[in-house]
């Protein structure tokens, strides 16, 4: 069984490890509240819901620490389940005695996840919005939270279920038709059911086109730096920054390795990777390494940073710079040409991109808002839902392509309804599978996984 037995009483911490003010001690179950007063005093009656209370935490005669101690009664908890959250102090010593004292009274430790499997399982939430409690915790930009605060709050959820019942209302019309074995109900109108499939499936396909900018906003954008020796990638970098994070020298091939940073840019954040000059002249085996690393770091990249001196004539470093960039970039990734050195004379006459100066600031601004244009996109609408999980774009684009299938069913006089009906049913069933209707055990157990411990 890959799923954990939810008959179970579990416990665990619920605060991040280590000594601090104070910590949080979630204890959840059918006897979560028989486990709690084994070591809380005074134990009493029935706890009221809800409401907070000073209570000692005792090992046997032993004071261990005053606590405060909520109890919620089922469903009315976050799992569902009878639940007891207690308030410590952050003593390490004080978690361990507290986690072996609820242990030692009948319950065991919790999986990662746990809880908040729980409340899936109890119809507490979706599993896209389970899924979205741990992207919450993740979050480290504005753009991620928000993203998060949306999914979780139902934002998705609700759009997928939209779908959903749009498609039930004409499945329900197709299998009407096809029971009717005395004609009595009229024939189907195909314009009409063409129409309201067609538009279904552009809500399908525009959530799933959302993931591109969404993976950006969830995990940051990709972005490489890369050009020719001594184009001043580096100086580039530390201008974006806005503090010095590479070393800069006048001598080319400063750069041999691959340097990352991380920057917000209006809340999103953009992960920047500098890379080693592409010398048309590579001639150590160390240069070339450095190459290679750039390479990769290119062939995995959302964006890529093409910098060119714009003080000088064009080299064949540059043009080598030029054919391995454009060769190595992901289809779908966006290439955008710097021309830096903007301050001084110019050598060379710039095409089409950014000149920018990475000693003045000058044309910076203009390009940290190009970096994160995309993502911006996806949030015209405050209330709008990102698609930021691959799954989720799997379960999408799988509806969408179903969806696609049924203009050529519905062509000619009598259309096969029974192969629309299929189809229909396939679309359902992927947006099932988002929400967690038809998840597998091996699904909930990989997505729940990956949780902290106590959520």
């Amino acid at each position: 069984m890959l799923l954990p037995d939810t008959a179970d009483t579990i416990t665990a911490q619920a605060t991040p490890p280590g000594a601090g003010a104070l910590a949080v001690i979630r204890i959840s179950g059918l006897n979560a509240f028989k486990t709690a007063a084994s070591f809380l005093r005074p134990a009493g009656g029935a706890p009221p819901h809800g409401v907070a209370r000073l209570l000692a935490a005792r090992d046997g005669d032993k004071l261990v620490d005053r606590v405060v101690a909520i109890f919620f009664r089922g469903p009315a908890s976050y799992t569902g389940d009878d639940t007891v959250e207690i308030t410590c102090h952050g003593s390490p010593y004080i978690i361990r005695t507290l986690l072996n004292l609820a242990v030692k009274g009948g319950a065991r430790p919790a999986g990662p996840g746990e809880f908040t499997l729980r409340a899936f399982l109890n119809g507490k939430l979706d599993l896209a919005r389970a899924e979205a409690v741990g992207q919450l915790i993740e979050a480290s930009s504005a753009a991620a939270h928000r993203a998060a605060v949306t999914q979780a709050e139902g934002g998705l959820s609700r759009e997928v279920a939209a779908i959903r019942e749009s498609l039930v209302a004409l499945l329900a019309q197709l299998e009407a038709r096809l029971d009717d074995s005395y004609e009595e109900i009229p024939p189907l109108e195909i314009r009409a059911f063409a129409r309201a499939a067609g538009a279904a499936r552009e809500r399908a396909r525009r959530l799933s086109d959302s993931y591109a900018a969404g993976r950006g906003v969830r995990d940051g954008i990709k972005v490489v730096i890369a050009g020719a020796p001594n184009s001043g990638k580096s100086s580039l970098l530390n201008a974006l920054l806005g503090y010095d994070r590479a070393m800069v020298s006048g001598s080319a091939g400063t750069t041999r390795d691959t340097l990352e940073a991380r920057l917000e840019v209006d809340g999103f954040t953009v992960q920047f990777t500098d890379t080693a000059g592409f010398n048309a002249r590579a001639a150590s085996a160390l240069e070339r390494e450095g190459i290679r690393r750039a390479e990769a770091a290119i062939a995995a990249a959302d964006a890529v940073l093409l910098v060119k001196d714009a003080s000088i004539a064009e080299t064949a470093s540059d043009r080598r710079a030029e054919r391995e960039t454009e060769r190595l970039a992901l289809a779908g990734a966006r290439l955008l040409r710097i021309y830096n050195k903007s301050d001084l004379p110019a050598g060379r006459r710039s095409g089409a991109g950014f000149r920018v100066s990475a000693r003045t600031g000058a044309g910076l601004g203009r390009l940290k808002t190009a970096l994160v244009a995309e993502q911006k996109k996806v949030f015209t609408d405050g209330a709008q839902a990102v698609v930021t999980s691959a799954r989720h774009y799997a379960a999408l684009s799988g509806a969408a392509a179903e969806l696609a299938a049924l203009p050529p069913v519905l062509r000619g006089k009598n259309p096969p309804l029974e192969l629309a009906a299929e189809h229909l049913r396939g679309a359902l069933e992927a947006l099932a599978g988002l929400l967690g209707e038809t998840a597998p055990e091996e699904v909930l157990a990989g997505i729940f996984g990956k949780f902290c411990v106590g959520k």
